[in-house]
């Protein structure tokens, strides 16, 4: 059973840790290499189409989606190990979710406000705003600021939180630190970002020049699919089994993103201007 759990653990981990997940939201083709391009055109096309009243459903399907992922990233930024081992962090990850929560009320405030201003405007003024892409914009770009902000924040914390430091002491001893050494946080900040993107064009090249023509070739090699596929749309259980199946090629991505991730961690890690040693051990 415990070498069960140390398996669930990792696979929590290689799925949902560090900075995972943002290689789909920046290019969301990495999700599509995954599922078949044959079934892919039919439910999109019927979507926007035919079953568009399906649209909201599927909107907050993907939301949902995205909510329960940083969740669980949140998770592991916030418990090293078993959770109950950790009972006292148990308040600093519903902390979290509650904030996490509360980002994405306020989205939602701000698509539905976009979404009425775009109607009124095009039904009296004629004024068209590119709803739909302006949706699927901001979005992205609200995923993708989520997950950096939630991966440098705990880099940041990383040597006072492995010194057994709290949450609030841990951000007060980093922006104080940084306050003192502006040019040097904000030398490191840069630095994992673009460490972050190198690791996301890395990935895109190994799926173009490796994995799939790997998969490629196994598949006609076997005779066999291995690729996800999506159904037509023709009620809401159609459209509930293909939010499963973008869930699960998501995942995939994920795992697959993983060892790319470890390798930079380990130059993120080695660049951090704040060195363990210069931190004391604390409680929390």
């Amino acid at each position: 059973m415990n070498k069960i759990s140390q398996f669930l653990r990792f696979m929590l981990k290689a799925m949902c840790g560090q900075y995972n997940g943002i290689q789909v939201f920046l290019y969301p083709v990495t999700l599509l290499y995954w599922i078949s391009s044959a079934s892919i055109l039919l439910p999109f096309t019927t979507l926007l189409s035919l079953r568009m009243h399906y649209l909201p459903l599927t909107f907050f399907g993907v939301l949902l989606i995205y909510v329960c992922f940083m969740i669980l990233k949140i998770y592991t930024f916030v418990f090293p190990g078993p959770r109950s081992g950790h009972p006292k962090l148990l308040g600093e990850f519903y902390d979290k979710v509650i904030q996490l929560h509360l980002v994405l009320f306020v989205t939602v405030l701000v698509l539905m406000v976009y979404y009425i201003l775009a109607r009124f405007l095009g039904y009296f003024y004629r004024i068209d705003l590119p709803l739909k892409q302006g949706v699927m914009f901001f979005f992205r770009a609200l995923t993708v600021l989520l997950i950096l902000y939630y991966y440098l924040k705990s880099m940041w914390l990383k040597p006072m939180r492995d010194r057994r430091y709290s949450q609030k002491r841990s951000t007060l001893l980093a922006l104080g630190w940084a306050n003192r050494n502006p040019w040097a946080a904000l030398k490191y900040t840069v630095m994992m970002i673009v460490v972050v993107f190198a690791a996301v064009k890395l990935y895109l090249i190994v799926i173009a020049y490796f994995i799939t023509p790997v998969l490629s070739g196994i598949r006609h090699l076997l005779g066999l699919k291995l690729d996800i596929e999506l159904i037509p749309i023709s009620g809401i259980g159609s459209v509930l089994a293909n939010l499963f199946m973008l869930a699960a090629a998501f995942m995939l991505s994920n795992l697959l993103f993983y060892p790319i991730i470890v390798l930079s961690q380990k130059l993120n890690n080695s660049m951090h201007p704040m060195k363990i040693k210069q931190v004391p051990y604390g409680q929390n």
